[in-house]
């Protein structure tokens, strides 16, 4: 049997109400312990360092992560921490990838329109870049991974904007390499514990200006490629159009 559209509203309505309260008990908590997030990534290193299953509870960890929105950067580097370099980075990207797919999967869910077309936007500038964005989803995911942008921001918009799984998993697993590699190798060369004690440090520290200023490159020439794309697929079309239209004339 069919649910229908009220049906499902229903049940978004529950689920987000469900983990608006589990989301704002855990914030009361967090409050009434006083706790940073230095402090609550020194509870989940000395959780996971000291349980036989260590990589299993890492990864389902990184996989809930997006419903916490606990900053990403700080388990990725806690992979390097506990692993070791490699099976850190093999580690951190099963869970940083099982991380994007919760948040998109949510994102899909509380999606509110119903027609199942994905362009009901009720703005036509959103329902045009939705479109764009799924005719060139790869490249463009994978530019977004690469350029260092916020990580849920990213795994949102594309559940909201109804990006393809497949492109978006792709473009997540190979986008996501170079700032892992970053993370990931610097978690290997340092005590997370001793490190989380320094008030000082943040790991955008290690994002350094040449590294932005590449990824802000290939953000824009990935922008210009989708366009210039998109513009050449719609002349083609548009091209075939008429030629259809002239045949059945002369017919």
């Amino acid at each position: 049997m069919t649910k229908t559209p009220t049906r499902r509203n229903q049940i978004r309505i529950a689920a987000g109400v469900l983990w608006a309260l589990l989301f704002g008990l855990a914030i009361v908590w967090v409050i009434t312990q006083g706790l940073s997030i230095r402090e609550i990534m020194g509870l989940v290193y000395r959780y996971v360092v000291d349980n036989p299953l260590a990589p299993l509870v890492y990864i389902i960890i990184y996989a809930l992560r997006p419903l916490t929105f606990f900053p990403a950067m700080w388990l990725t580097i806690a992979g390097g921490s506990l692993f070791g370099f490699v099976p850190g980075l093999i580690f951190g990207l099963i869970g940083e990838n099982a991380s994007a797919q919760t948040a998109y999967l949510l994102a899909r869910f509380f999606r509110t329109d119903v027609t199942g077309d994905g362009d009901s936007d009720k703005s036509p500038r959103i329902a045009a870049f939705s479109r764009l964005l799924r005719e060139q989803a790869f490249p463009t995911v994978l530019v977004l991974r690469a350029s260092f942008l916020p990580f849920d921001l990213v795994n949102y918009a594309c559940g909201l904007l109804r990006v393809p799984w497949l492109s978006y998993t792709l473009g997540s697993i190979i986008g996501m390499l170079p700032p892992m590699i970053t993370f990931v190798s610097f978690g290997a060369t340092v005590n997370l514990p001793e490190l989380l004690k320094q008030r000082t440090f943040s790991p955008e520290q290690l994002i350094d200006g040449s590294q932005l200023a590449i990824s802000g490159g290939l953000l824009v020439a990935s922008a210009i490629i989708a366009y210039f794309a998109h513009r050449r697929r719609k002349a083609l079309a548009d091209s075939h159009q008429d030629s259809s239209d002239t045949s059945k004339n002369h017919a």
